[in-house]
């Protein structure tokens, strides 16, 4: 926890700074999505947001209910990308 953070009024709890960013949060990325069909029948969809200028890979994981387009996971790709 760092001491220093102090949170804007209307987020004066950890459950409000959790869930107005889910409503009012909005990152736009653009993907594009590779699907790997797995010998089972299932698949696995892997979104790559790729820039020319930028040669190293980073892997984001979202949670069991969630997707590529969340938006904590799509402020983490926005975030490194502008890195």
């Amino acid at each position: 926890m760092n001491p220093e953070f102090e949170s804007p009024w209307y987020l004066f709890n950890g459950h409000m700074q959790t869930v107005i960013p889910s409503l009012f949060r909005k990152v736009p990325v653009t993907y594009a999505r590779e699907r790997l069909e797995l010998s089972d029948g299932d698949f696995v969809d892997l979104d790559w947001q790729v820039q020319s200028q930028n040669t190293k890979l980073v892997i984001v994981t979202h949670g069991l209910e969630g997707d590529s387009g969340r938006h904590y996971v799509t402020g983490v790709v926005k975030a490194l990308a502008d890195y």
